[in-house]
């Protein structure tokens, strides 16, 4: 009995995940979400075709607690934390876009004239007229 509450244990730890640490535990994908992590798909309808934004990604490492990420691109989503999104030299309505979490998820910022502090760059190489080159989410 006492050898099975032990392993019931010692799978319990293993299962645990840990919070995870910002910037080590996310990465930008522009090409498709990253195999085995968990990815949220971060896309702007006005953009035209041409600028790819459709296969682009922020992703958070699988073995860590699940912040439950979610990409808006018409305002806050409501009893989330949310990062406002924003580029404004970009003409394609990048004003109310808003990356959201839960609660316990580590706080960020948005960065979009070069990076300050610990962050992720956020760019699509597609993106031609350059406005994407300098954003970046970072550690709050």
């Amino acid at each position: 009995m006492f050898s099975k509450i032990c392993l019931f244990a010692l799978l319990a730890l293993v299962a645990a995940k840990r919070p995870p640490r910002f910037p080590q535990d996310f990465r930008w994908s522009y090409a498709g979400p990253i195999r085995g992590w968990r990815c949220t798909q971060i896309i702007e309808p006005a953009e035209p075709p041409q600028t790819t934004w459709r296969d682009n990604y922020f992703c958070q490492h699988p073995h860590t607690q699940d912040i439950g990420m979610q990409w808006s691109y018409a305002g806050p989503i409501k009893g989330k934390k949310c990062v406002h999104v924003r580029e404004g030299a970009d003409p394609h309505t990048w004003h109310d876009n808003f990356l959201c979490t839960n609660h316990r998820a580590p706080n960020m910022r948005w960065e979009f004239a070069g990076p300050k502090g610990a962050c992720v760059r956020w760019h699509e190489p597609a993106d031609r007229q350059g406005t994407w080159h300098d954003n970046f989410m970072c550690r709050a």
